[in-house]
Formats: C-alpha cells, sequence, structure tokens
C-alpha cells in the first residue's frame, strides 16, 4: 500500500502586505494613499524652491517614501507638476460647484465668481509664481511643454464646461463649446491680473481684480439664450 504525504496548505501571499526582516508584518501603503502625500509633499517643496529647483528625491523623501515612488506614479517632474496643476483647478471647480448652486439670478452667480476668483488671484500668489515658471520652462522645453499643453486644454475644456453648467438654468446655452473663447479669456485675465499683483502687490487691490473679472464675465451674458 502506497503511503500519501500530507502537505500543508500555503496560503497565497499577500500582495498588499510585507515581511520586516524580523518577521514581523507590515501592510503596504495604498496607492492612492502614496499619491496624495507624494503631491502634498510637492506643493510645499514647489512654493518653497520653485520649479527649477525642486528635487524629486526632496519631495519623497519629504512624503515619506523613496524617488521610485514618484516615477511610479507621474513618470517625471513635469507630470508631477501637471498633476497638482489637475488637483488645484479640479478642487477649485467642485468648490464652485458647490457654493453657486442657489443663485436666483445670473447676475448674482456672476459677482459671486468674479469675487471668488479675485481671492483665488489674491492667496494664491506662491502658486501663481509657480505656473509663471512652469510657463516659460514650457517654452524652452519640449518635453515640458507638451504636458502643459495637454494640460492647459483640460483646463480649457473643464472650465468650459463648468460655465455650462452654472449658465443653463438661467437660460444660457448647455454647449461647452460654446463657451471656449469665454473660458481661455477668463483663464487669460486672471493669468495677467496675478502677474500684476505679483509685480506690484501694494497697487492692486482686490476691488480692481474683482472689477477687471466682472467685465470679462460679462461676456458670458451675451451667450444667454433670449
Amino acid at each position: 500500500m502506497s503511503e500519501t504525504t500530507l502537505q500543508p496548505s500555503v496560503s497565497p501571499p499577500d500582495p498588499a502586505v510585507d515581511l520586516t526582516v524580523s518577521g514581523s508584518v507590515r501592510r503596504r501603503p495604498r496607492r492612492e494613499d502614496v499619491r496624495a502625500a507624494l503631491l502634498e509633499a510637492a506643493v510645499e517643496v514647489f512654493e518653497e524652491t520653485g520649479y527649477l529647483a525642486a528635487r524629486l528625491d526632496v519631495i519623497a523623501e519629504r512624503a515619506g517614501y523613496t524617488k521610485g515612488a514618484i516615477y511610479s506614479n507621474f513618470g517625471s517632474k513635469q507630470e508631477l507638476f501637471a498633476s497638482l496643476l489637475a488637483e488645484r483647478l479640479a478642487g477649485i471647480t467642485a468648490d464652485f460647484l458647490a457654493k453657486s448652486a442657489d443663485f436666483s439670478s445670473f447676475g448674482e452667480l456672476l459677482q459671486y465668481s468674479a469675487a471668488r476668483l479675485a481671492d483665488e488671484v489674491l492667496r494664491e500668489q506662491a502658486w501663481h509664481t509657480l505656473v509663471v515658471e512652469f510657463t516659460i520652462q514650457a517654452g524652452r522645453d519640449s518635453e515640458v511643454g507638451a504636458v502643459y499643453q495637454a494640460q492647459r486644454r483640460i483646463r480649457r475644456d473643464l472650465l468650459a464646461a463648468t460655465i455650462a453648467d452654472r449658465a443653463a438654468p438661467f437660460g444660457g446655452s448647455a454647449d461647452p463649446n460654446d463657451y471656449s473663447v469665454l473660458a481661455m479669456m477668463l483663464l487669460a485675465t486672471v493669468n495677467g491680473l496675478a502677474i500684476e499683483v505679483a509685480a506690484d502687490p501694494d497697487g492692486v487691490t482686490r476691488e480692481q481684480i474683482r472689477d477687471s473679472l466682472a467685465a470679462v464675465l460679462t461676456a458670458a451674458l451675451a451667450l444667454r439664450s433670449p
């Protein structure tokens, strides 16, 4: 009679768990948590040193990871910065949509939008300086330029879609394509005002910024259906 040797069952390794040298269990962080930590650290380092001087190893160390974590999540410094731009725009857009749903007239919405953007221009001066630096670099480096161009197009499209979403309840067109020119004008105005504030912070007031933005946004009234 043959004798069968029973082998103990072995569970497959859990890909979310690492064993330390001592044999203790250490759970790996989720990819989205790693990404969020890297983005948070990147904002700090970019604002402290500028885009060109920022080093990926410093960003990774600030987040508690190795530089390889950045490459596996973003691929390059320019893609990391472009991801930051996208994240910030998405956050601003979500905040705008959440707070602008209860206005009773298009005029009220317009004034709120101008004031909201004026506050953004004043509050995020360090960030606007970074964007200007990244823009200059994009004009000199084709790889940075390709990433930046794609990000700018996404930003214009998202802004046009946001304007359409808010204008439609007041009789405006619901087609984002109808607001592509307005979106470009608005972004150019915000960028220009940010440069004016950076160049002469004591000579540009919040009211001037708000009124400049309101004047541009008034163009949206012409796009409303009769």
